[in-house]
Order: structure tokens, then sequence, then C-alpha cells
């Protein structure tokens, strides 16, 4: 989770997700920190993913911390920013929010 402020949105689903996999299989860039934290690169943000209930690569639950605005559009509203990663990832997925 965030420690400095950043904003910060939790995602609860109802099964287990790949999130390495999931983000692969949308063509969102990404880097793998450890066995709970991946990097994202997305719509040219970076952002923490931080799986918060499994690992990333069982994931029931995350978390998502916007490190870095996107370089293009950097007074985007963070948390719309996180939202649409955030149902982007869940509708790849055949999980359900919970």
């Amino acid at each position: 989770m965030a420690d400095d402020g950043e904003p910060v949105q939790s995602c609860r689903l109802d099964t287990e997700v790949d999130i390495p996999n999931t983000l692969g299989a949308a063509g969102i860039e990404y880097l793998d920190v450890d066995d709970t934290r991946t990097i994202v690169i997305y719509q040219s943000a970076v952002l923490m993913v931080t799986a918060t209930d499994g690992q990333a690569s069982t994931a029931r639950a995350f978390d998502v911390a916007l490190w870095e605005p996107p370089v293009e559009d950097s007074d985007r509203n963070p948390v719309d920013l996180l939202t649409a990663f955030i149902d982007e990832v869940v509708a790849i997925t055949d999980a359900a929010r919970r």
C-alpha cells in the first residue's frame, strides 16, 4: 500500500486472478517486483499493484497506488485513472468485484 499519500484504490474479487498474466493479456506493460508487488505502466502513468490476499499470481484482492501521474496528462484525476485500470483488469478476467 502507498506510504506517502499517493492515491490508492482496492479491489476484492470473487475468485483468484493471476495479475501478471492478466496484464499481459491486456497488453499492459509491467515488471514483477516480488511475489505480491507489480509495477505497471498504464496510460503512461506508473502504478504499483500489490496483492493483499494471495500472491500476484493468485490474488483475490489487490491495491493499486499511483506512483507517477501520466506524462501526457499529468492533471488527470488519479481516482478516475485507478478506476479505469481496475475496470480494465477485471473485464479481462472471469472474476467479479466483491
